[in-house]
């Protein structure tokens, strides 16, 4: 048995991720049954699931016989091996005398084997419909196969269904003579599991859920590929998600697993993996032919890419090869030889240009090498002058192997991880992670593990070791450094007081003009934590309009100033920003790699009603997360996508993109992600028109300490939802506080000041104030789009000058408002709002309003209505519950719901507003 069946067969006690493919077999099977012979080849990688697949599919066969054999690698040069195992199988099963069994002898020909084969087959399956299960078809002698194929093709009208595994598809089918176009040969290329399979996968198997940044790792690097996922669940050990994948130990399971893999190719393609695998990089023919010494290296390329082994890339005007996935250029590197290995290198050393020389230089030594390590200080440090972080930290991890100094190869293992991570090369960084907590106390190890705890996610514990770090320099420039980064950290943990001190102290001790621009930025950003956006643009007045014309030291600036004017209401401006931004870069942890741009920018397109292109840029974002992305990244952006399938009605999409940022958010430690996450819930329940939940979810979010800069800052998104909610649900207070608070918010555009008229309306509306309330909607609507127009307050605030014109009797006017909402929703695709809109308009045809026992009753959920009825009945509570089979408690829960509703102060008010309904 091989070792992708060994590894396969432990790992797929149940199938997962291949339904499609359960239900292409099962058709066929159908067609066995009633018409004839059905052939399919099962092609695919070593441990994509073949075998798995087929013995899921095989289990569904009970009226079926079986007959199963497979290749193996030593037997694949001996004539006719295979067919002598089908013809002992066959007789083995009982179900043929064992004393006529005969074998077929080397000297046969096709024709003969195959013959023997079809009586063989024919006498085994007995008048029973029957599957020949053929895996490991690559490893077969070619004379079987063409005796395999002899036998089959003769079979056709019977029924029998022949299930062929292979990992070399085209040269299996040619072998067996399956060429050209059959209806009753069929293939599936299987391909690795999607996502959520790997997520159902890691479950079914008793693994935690892995994070969505773990999880998007273990698909990238595996392919979805079930052999590689196994094996990266054995490497785990205590079956914890490892942090970071680029540098596990590759299991020797899946070593060998892949060497046998490697095996069924010539000798001339094995050499080109392996130089590719020591390579670790797309390929050129040229490098490839110098490297493997091939006389015809095009002749060895071509079996790897048509049995999917590597692929071409036209990343560049010259065609390159490459592998297919990271996990399998691990596990083919981890198999080579260790003397090879450096063979290769030294010659890929000799081969290629700077910086990729150096590399396989530092691998090819296997000793420490000062002069070495003493040029690729310098390359780093010409790396880093020219702006290139990724290659400066390449270069820095190299010192860190070759120096024959302890004290350096530290310095340059510390100064290696905080260039990953102000690259934003998270991953590649906290690969590093055990052997910056090695290291011997120090500033720069402080510092390094700042950044580790940044790539992880933990803002708080980040700042805490930069704070450290602070204390502990001594260098007027290391410190500016340091107090610029634990401002940005600061500022991201909501402490607007404490970001601008660190901020000024950088900005004071440092003429590094990329340190000043970044300070500002923090002083910047901290104002607006403190007093609101609009402090924040006036510290940014320095600014050229033109955010083309804006230097790139002052970008972070630049990204600060299109968050603040999007804030603000200037989201037309902020977007000419936020492009910008997401068109440069610059390294540094405010900007990291333009996400915060991207993400502002779809709110900006939310609120303009322009959701198309909100989602657009959403999965823009999605994509630079998966690149160069941290987990309470993903947090944000599940946030915001729900946010935005609610208000489109879709609740499957909402639910699950909130309970991913939810699980991310429980693993922050600090409460960044859990407001966004409790925003995100508040709208959906918005859009759901539960006023309670969403007040609910929107005071726990603001009786956070925590937050309290955080709701200064998205004060146009915080405040609105609550103010409408609490007016909703006859919580005048917290309305009134809240339309208050949205009172002091300085605008710079409509939006604000169209979102303070909706709560003033609401409220007014709430407290009986009708005609003050359409006085408050009516400004609304007047106000001037300066600043771009807010589509989505403007027309929800119109939706409700509608309900409200209803109840003075302004038919006309009521529906003139609501059909202009219903169109402007439509084009958003707004449908909860859509049906809103409808719902009142039918409300207004059939009457001129509605008595306040009628909307009280619209109110309530079935189970308060059925108490409601019993409580007018004269039913006391315990009545009530033993009718409702419910306890007590829960009735008077409802009680208390329905007087909250209501602004009911007792039972007998209760009582007599139902009975008013039924007069």
């Amino acid at each position: 048995m091989t070792a992708e069946r060994n590894l396969i067969m432990v790992a797929h006690s149940e199938i997962v991720g291949r339904s499609d493919e359960l239900a292409q077999l099962a058709a066929a099977a159908e067609t066995v049954r009633s018409r004839g012979a059905q052939i399919f080849f099962l092609s695919g990688p070593a441990g994509i699931g073949k075998t798995a697949l087929t013995q899921a599919f095989c289990s569904t066969l009970p009226d079926f016989r079986l007959l199963s054999v497979s290749g193996v690698p030593t037997e694949r040069y001996i004539k006719y091996a295979a067919v002598n195992r089908v013809i002992q199988a066959a007789h083995s099963g009982q179900s043929l005398d064992l004393r006529r069994m005969t074998l077929v002898q080397e000297n046969s020909t096709v024709m003969a084997a195959g013959g023997a084969l079809i009586d063989v087959l024919d006498d085994f399956r007995e008048n029973s419909p029957l599957v020949f299960v053929l895996e490991d078809a690559h490893f077969v002698d070619t004379y079987s196969l063409r005796a395999l194929g002899f036998s089959i093709l003769r079979m056709t009208h019977d029924q029998i269904m022949a299930v062929i595994n292979t990992e070399h598809v085209r040269q299996t089918k040619k072998d067996m003579g399956f060429t050209g176009s059959l209806e009753y040969v069929s293939q599936i290329e299987l391909e690795g599991l999607s996502v959520s399979s790997v997520r159902d996968y890691l479950t079914s198997r008793g693994f935690p859920v892995p994070s969505e940044t773990q999880l998007l790792q273990i698909c990238k690097w595996s392919n979805g590929n079930p052999l590689y996922v196994q094996a990266l669940l054995g490497a785990m050990g205590d079956g914890a998600t490892p942090e970071r994948l680029p540098l596990i130990d590759v299991p020797p399971s899946l070593a060998e697993a892949v060497l046998e893999w490697m095996q069924a190719f010539p000798e001339g393609s094995r050499n080109v993996l392996e130089v590719m695998a020591v390579l670790n990089a797309p390929a050129s023919v040229p490098v490839l032919q110098g490297m493997t010494k091939s006389e015809d290296i095009l002749g060895d390329i071509e079996p790897l890419v048509t049995e999917g082994a590597a692929r071409w890339c036209d990343e560049t005007t010259e065609a390159r090869l490459e592998l297919m996935h990271p996990g399998q250029r691990d596990a083919l590197y981890s198999a080579i030889p260790v003397s090879k290995r450096r063979k290769l290198h030294q010659t890929a050393a000799e081969t290629l240009d700077s910086p990729m020389r150096w590399r396989h230089r530092v691998a090819a030594t296997a000793t420490f090498d000062a002069r070495l390590a003493f040029e690729l200080s310098e390359a780093a440090e010409r790396e880093l002058i020219g702006g290139d972080l990724s290659n400066a930290a390449q270069f820095e991890l190299a010192v860190s192997t070759v120096s024959p100094e302890a004290a350096t190869r530290q310095s340059a293992l510390l100064r290696a991880v905080r260039l990953l991570v102000l690259g934003g090369q998270y991953a590649p960084a906290l690969a590093y992670a055990s052997r910056v907590e090695a290291c011997s106390a120090s500033p720069q190890r402080h510092e390094a593990l700042g950044f580790l705890e940044y790539a992880r996610g933990n803002d708080a514990s980040a700042s805490e070791y930069l704070r450290m770090a602070q204390d502990s320099f001594r260098g007027e420039d290391d410190v500016a450094r340091v107090a610029s980064e634990l401002a940005t950290l600061q500022r991201s943990l909501g402490l607007g007081e404490q970001s601008v001190r660190s901020a000024q102290t950088s900005l004071a001790l440092s003429s590094d003009p990329a340190i000043i621009g970044e300070a500002q930025a923090n002083i910047a950003y901290g104002a607006a934590l403190i007093q609101g956006p609009a402090e924040a643009l006036r510290r940014l007045s320095h600014l050229r309009d033109n955010p083309t014309n804006v230097a790139l030291v002052d970008l972070d600036s630049l990204v600060c100033r299109g968050i603040c004017r999007g804030l603000s209401g200037q989201l037309v401006d902020a977007l000419s920003d936020l492009r910008v931004v997401a068109r440069k870069n610059a390294p540094s942890l405010a900007r990291r790699s333009d996400f915060a741009a991207k993400v502002h920018a779809a709110s900006c397109h939310f609120l303009l009603g322009e959701w198309e292109e909100s989602r657009r840029v959403l999965s823009l974002a999605f994509d630079e997360a998966q690149v160069s992305g941290r987990d309470i990244d993903f947090a944000v952006l599940h946030s915001m996508s729900a946010t935005v399938y609610a208000c489109e009605g879709k609740w499957a999409e909402a639910a699950y993109d909130l309970g991913a940022a939810e699980n991310i958010s429980q693993g922050a430690d600090f409460s960044g992600p859990d407001f966004h996450a409790l925003q995100s819930r508040a709208s959906v329940a918005f859009a759901r028109e539960d006023w309670r939940t969403a007040v609910t979810l929107l005071r726990r979010a603001g009786g956070d300490s925590a937050n309290a800069g955080r709701i200064r800052l998205y004060s146009t998104w915080f405040l609105p939802l609550l103010g409408v909610s609490c007016a909703h649900t006859r919580n005048y207070v917290l309305a009134a506080e809240t339309l208050s608070k949205l009172d002091d918010v300085e605008p710079t555009g409509a939006l604000p000041v169209v979102a303070r008229n909706w709560v003033r309306g609401n409220l007014l509306h709430a407290r009986g104030d009708t005609q003050l309330a359409v006085r408050a909607f009516r400004d609304g609507l007047a106000e001037p789009s300066f600043g771009g127009e807010p589509a989505l307050h403007r027309s929800l605030l119109r939706c409700d000058l509608g309900r409200a014109l209803i109840d003075l009797g302004e038919k006309l006017e009521a529906q003139r408002h609501l059909k202009a909402a219903e169109r402007e929703f439509r084009g958003m695709g707004a449908e909860p709002f859509v049906a809103r809109c409808l719902a009142l308009l039918d409300k207004n045809t059939r009457s001129g309003g509605v008595t306040e026992a009628e909307r009280l009753w619209g109110e309530l959920t079935d189970r308060e209505k059925d108490t409601a009825k019993l409580v007018a009945r004269g039913w006391t509570n315990k009545e009530i519950a033993e009718e409702l089979y419910v306890s007590t408690k829960t009735v008077e829960y409802h009680l208390g719901n329905m007087y909250a509703k209501g602004g009911l102060r007792n039972r007998r008010q209760l009582r007599n507003l139902v009975q008013e309904l039924r007069t």
